[in-house]
């Protein structure tokens, strides 16, 4: 019975399933990491929250700066 509710499930949208930003950007000069949102939405979970908690990013869309709670929000 539980196979069968998978697919219904995985239809709805998920988390970071659509881009909410185009870039982001971690460090400055020389320790800098920038991402576009599917390089982001690639890393390891791990890689993605030691980032998101250790280094203040920046996120962007369409070449404008935007808050983080715009950038990580759930379009559903």
């Amino acid at each position: 019975m539980m196979a069968a509710t998978q697919p219904t499930l995985r239809s709805r949208p998920q988390f970071l399933d659509e881009p909410t930003f185009d870039e982001v950007v971690f460090g400055e000069g020389e320790t800098e990491q920038r991402f576009g949102f599917q390089e982001f939405r690639d890393l390891p979970l791990r890689n993605r929250v030691h980032l998101l908690l250790s280094k203040l990013p920046k996120f962007y869309l369409g070449g404008a700066e935007i808050s983080r709670a715009e950038a990580m929000r759930f379009k559903g």
